[in-house]
């Protein structure tokens, strides 16, 4: 657990507004990353740096209603960053000690075929996207970063990346078709 776990349910250091959602938001919180990463200490590591986003993003407190949505979303963000990388890790792990479970696994050749062909596929579906999409993509889904931080970047609203990102995955979903079927 980190040393800077809280003590007695406020976030020393922080505003009252923060210390506030805290005490409101912390259970709903917690049990969405207990959900998701499966492990208790996981998930209280992975509340805290909900609550450390939502400091530094105080803004996001003058809407007491969208509060709680936007701490949900955050967590389910950080904490499939969080299993993507710990997938990642496990994953080299596994090969580094010869363990890797993956029964159809036939050895480094098989697994370039699958990258290069990953890569073709991704190439492809990004020529394919406008600039805007293609810049959405890569920060989303390459970049693991959050889409209110794409849209503030790219000056556009949270709701047009989420849209952008719906159409980007129809779209993959079709050519994955097109290529089984044909």
């Amino acid at each position: 657990m980190r040393t800077e776990s809280v003590e007695n349910g406020a976030m020393g250091g922080f505003s009252a507004s923060v210390q506030a959602a805290y005490e409101q938001h912390r259970s709903a919180v917690f049990r969405r990353c207990q959900t998701l990463l499966k492990d208790a200490a996981l998930a209280e590591d992975a509340t805290q740096d909900v609550f450390m986003k939502l400091a530094a993003n105080e803004s996001r407190l003058q809407n007491p209603q969208a509060q709680l949505a936007w701490l949900l979303q955050t967590a389910t963000n950080h904490c499939l960053t969080l299993m993507r990388s710990r997938g990642r890790t496990d994953s080299l792990d596994a090969r580094a000690e010869g363990t890797d479970d993956n029964p159809g696994d036939q050895g480094p050749s098989q697994r370039l075929t699958g990258q290069y062909e990953a890569r073709e596929f991704s190439q492809k579906l990004l020529d394919e996207l406008g600039t805007v999409s293609r810049d959405i993509a890569l920060s989303v889904l390459a970049g693991d970063e959050e889409r209110q931080e794409v849209a503030s970047k790219l000056n556009i609203s949270r709701k047009t990346v989420t849209r952008k990102l719906q159409r980007i995955t129809e779209r993959a979903k079709q050519l994955l078709t097109r290529k089984r079927d044909g």
